[in-house]
């Protein structure tokens, strides 16, 4: 029977099947939950934490003593288990490769064709050359199979299992994260033709079986192809935008997935084959991938998965390798002893052949090393393989064991090494790091501008349009739409590829990232040619590593200024949602800490509120100056603005009593921040749309109600976000900042109830992020040296993690050309900076 009559008749309820299958299951979850718990600050990952929790809870720790096993894990209850822990496989296998994108290996660049063949191929020679060139190793006819098992087990990554590492430990924007996502890919794909191919020689008793295996194998792909494929993009059309899957659609793909599984299976490959192969060639991404994550993953990977890990430890007995009679042992060599030796040689050569060709193609060799830890980790897919070895007895007890026991010391190894020794964004602080301010006011402003979606498009568009670029001082606007990573694996970071909208025939048929393109380029046509170039990328990671390709985009860009958007959205007086994504703001705050460049937010108010801009607007634009870098970084972007003839600029400064001098201790920074207003005074001194005024205050309550009158009639305000710099004007204020991101000026202004009805933009240095970084001044033009020196990085970074720009030198060169005609007309620019306009145009 599989339910009891209940305590009160007195029956067990665990003497019953399906009670103790939930009693079990229970269990698993909850130590699986604790033991992750424990380890995780460690860097273990979450696939080790799980198998660890099944082997305490098996025979090697408290299955040992038999009262425990028999009442919660009972021989008789193994099967139910096991059907549990197949079926959360088989689910799980087929999520991945439904969310696993096979042009991944297309654009997989020679480095990770080199990672994937020499770190499967060295290995793999290794452990068969260890086999049999050490004496005892192949004692039996029985235990080559064993080697060969260990071999194709140690030598291969399967991406899955790089995949969720990677998700775990928030690599997959890294460089090395992309790396290692291709190079695994590339590699398992090799593995999945030569394993159906040696299995339809190996196990074909006769020609005849070995055509049919094939036969049967290609009739399974030609289905899913003609058949199951067309289905699945029969249901995405189906599915209107933003919409979720039909759950009749839905069920009808898990059907699918169950049912290639059957399929594989009749055929003589595993339960595993079916699913994957069939997640692989369905279509990536949203809406399947989503609803498929959205309604799958959160319950297999969180409750049935750990049932998985836990069998796989109940499996493990690690008293077989004291128990066991040397006189049935080969040589004296244990099979424990010797898998073990097989396993610790695979390792090595796996190390050695990720290192070597990460050495030819001139990688650094710690992160030669970190992507070995990464391809050396093994998880689910390995702990399947070390099942059927035991179910099939192509393996005893012990080789399972020793096997199961190095996944877990290896991985866990691997994992703690990994969380120390990497972390992508520490690569950024190393660099130089670009301002507006070290720029001046002549030269090209590099700008990456970041959007989440198109209700972000407007208030950039009108900040834009606020710059407005002049002849001896252009824009280069890198636009990057920002997508969450959902329903597929891979991270991406490509140059936009899509058709300008006088290319496209129907406004309905564009995507949003077409929409979002088009209107920049509308602004890039407003302005006078040669003035602003729009260079649009597409970019798609979770929002937790959503920093990084913004940082690495603007480091290998040399970018002066990320222009950020925030997270909210007051008082705007549209349709659009007040919040875009509280993740939004968490990206935010690591773009401020980690950025190489200066960083701005934008906190649209004013912008919004009229129902169509038009471009050329009047604009009153208001930066207050308290002191400290931020400050200085807002008043040279505001300099730049006053090349636009719409533009009235009022800067007011916020002075100490005389009384009071020297307060805030920053005698350094004060002659800084006297310097910077002097030169803006010499340079604008008469002119009629620049205004200056000095505001005496003593205190935060004075410094808030002379903001409070200076904001009214503004459409725009520049404030610093002044992290770095306490002064007694802003004393008290701390404490009631709600987004510390904007500081405590800016928190102010963007505050609802503090009635202030102009955008704020929010300017921070990138000294303010890290300490001792001192500012890079560069020469009034860059053209040459930005030309020479992008193409030596580009040259140099790894296996492109972004689709490089092919024509950015033509770009440039229409650059020089303006600020040629500009040399002609200002001698007073230096002899060094024509000398370098002619370089670059000769070359």
């Amino acid at each position: 029977m599989s339910t009891s009559s209940g305590i009160w008749l007195k029956d067990h309820p665990l003497d019953y099947s399906f009670p103790l299958l939930l009693a079990q299951m229970s269990i698993i979850f909850v130590a699986s939950r604790l033991t992750h718990a424990a380890l995780r600050p460690l860097g273990i990952p979450q696939v080790i934490s799980h198998t660890i929790a099944g082997i305490i809870l098996g025979p090697s720790c408290l299955c040992k003593s038999r009262r425990f096993q028999e009442t919660i894990f009972p021989l008789r209850s193994w099967v139910h288990l096991d059907l549990v822990s197949q079926l959360a496989f088989i689910l799980f296998i087929f999520v991945v490769g439904v969310k696993t994108d096979l042009s991944l290996i297309r654009r997989s660049g020679r480095k990770a064709l080199c990672v994937a063949a020499i770190g499967t191929v060295l290995p793999y020679v290794v452990i068969i050359a260890a086999a049999v060139f050490h004496p005892g190793i192949i004692g039996d006819a029985g235990f080559g199979s064993v080697v060969t098992n260990l071999a194709s087990c140690w030598a291969i990554t399967s991406n899955t299992v790089v995949s969720c590492l990677l998700a775990e430990f928030n690599l997959l924007t890294s460089k090395l994260g992309r790396l290692a996502m291709s190079a695994s890919l590339i590699a398992e794909f090799q593995a999945v033709i030569l394993s159906v191919l040696f299995n339809s020689f190996y196990y074909g008793a006769t020609i005849m079986n070995t055509l049919s295996f094939l036969l049967y194998f290609c009739a399974f792909i030609t289905f899913v192809w003609l058949l199951a494929r067309p289905l699945a993009i029969w249901i995405i059309r189906r599915t209107p935008g933003g919409s979720e899957i039909d759950e009749t659609y839905f069920l009808v793909v898990v059907l699918l997935a169950l049912g290639s599984s059957i399929i594989g299976d009749i055929n003589g490959e595993t339960p595993m084959a079916g699913p994957l192969l069939l997640g692989l060639l369905l279509p990536c991404g949203p809406p399947l991938g989503t609803a498929l994550v959205d309604r799958l993953d959160g319950l297999v990977s969180s409750v049935f998965l750990p049932v998985f890990f836990a069998v796989a430890g109940l499996r493990t007995n690690f008293h077989e390798f004291s128990n066991n009679k040397l006189a049935r042992q080969s040589n004296g060599y244990s099979n424990w002893s010797r898998a073990g030796y097989l396993i610790i040689v695979g390792t090595l050569g796996k190390f050695t052949g990720v290192i070597i060709p990460c050495i030819f193609c001139k990688i650094p060799l710690l992160d030669a090393f970190i992507l070995a830890l990464i391809l050396n980790c093994h998880g689910v897919v390995e702990i399947f393989s070390f099942n059927n070895w035991e179910d099939y007895e192509e393996a005893d007890g012990e080789v399972y064991s020793v096997s199961i026991l190095a996944l877990v010391v290896v991985g866990g190894t691997c994992g703690a090494l990994l969380k120390a020794l990497y972390g992508p964004s520490a690569r950024f602080s190393a660099r130089r790091r670009r301002t507006v301010q070290g720029l001046g006011h002549i030269g090209e402003l590099r700008m990456l501008t970041c959007v989440h979606g198109e209700e972000s498009v407007p208030p950039l568009l009108a900040f834009i349009d606020v710059i407005y670029p002049s002849a001896v001082s252009p824009i280069c606007i890198y636009l990057l739409h920002l997508y969450p990573l959902v329903g597929q694996c891979h991270a991406t970071l490509a140059l936009y590829k899509g058709k300008c909208r006088r290319e496209s025939r129907s406004f309905s048929n564009e995507s949003a990232s077409d929409r979002i393109v088009n209107s920049f380029r509308e602004l890039e046509r407003y302005f006078p040619p040669g003035r602003a170039v729009i260079l649009p990328f597409i970019g798609v990671s979770p929002y937790a590593t959503m920093h990084d390709d913004i940082c690495s985009l603007s480091q290998d860009k040399m970018v002066d200024l990320v222009l950020l958007p925030f997270h909210r959205r007051i008082n705007s007086g549209l349709s659009f949602p007040d919040t875009v994504h509280p993740a939004v703001r968490g990206v935010n705050t690591s773009v401020l800490l980690y950025a190489p460049c200066t960083v701005a937010i934008l906190v649209d108010r004013e912008f919004s509120c009229r129902p169509v801009y038009v471009f050329g607007t009047a604009h009153r634009v208001a930066a207050f100056f308290i002191g400290g870098g931020d400050d200085r970084e807002a008043l040279s972007l505001a300099t730049r603005m006053l090349d636009n003839s719409a533009i009235d600029l009022t800067v007011f400064r916020f002075v100490l009593p005389k009384a009071m001098a020297g307060l805030d201790g920053a005698a350094e920074e004060e002659g800084l921040d006297n310097d910077a207003m002097e030169q803006f005074l010499i340079r604008h001194e008469g002119r009629e749309r620049v205004g200056y005024q000095e505001v005496e205050v003593r205190d935060g309550a004075e410094t808030v109600a002379a903001i409070k009158t200076m904001s009214e009639n503004c459409s725009l305000i520049l404030v610093g976000r002044g992290e770095t710099r306490m002064s007694p004007a802003t004393s008290g204020l701390e404490m009631w900042r709600e987004f510390p991101e904007l500081g405590v000026v800016g928190d102010i202004l963007a505050s609802p109830n503090f009635g202030c009805k102009a955008s704020v933009l929010v300017v921070q240095h990138p000294a303010s992020s890290a300490a001792d970084v001192s500012e890079v001044k560069l020469p009034a033009s860059r053209f040459g040296s930005c030309r020479k020196m992008q193409a030596k990085e580009d040259e140099q970074s790894a296996d492109v993690e972004v689709e490089e720009i092919r024509d950015a030198d033509s770009v440039r060169l229409m650059y020089v050309e303006v600020v040629k005609m500009a040399i002609q007309v200002r001698p007073v620019m230096s002899g060094e900076v024509k000398r370098d306009v002619e370089a670059s145009l000769g070359g």
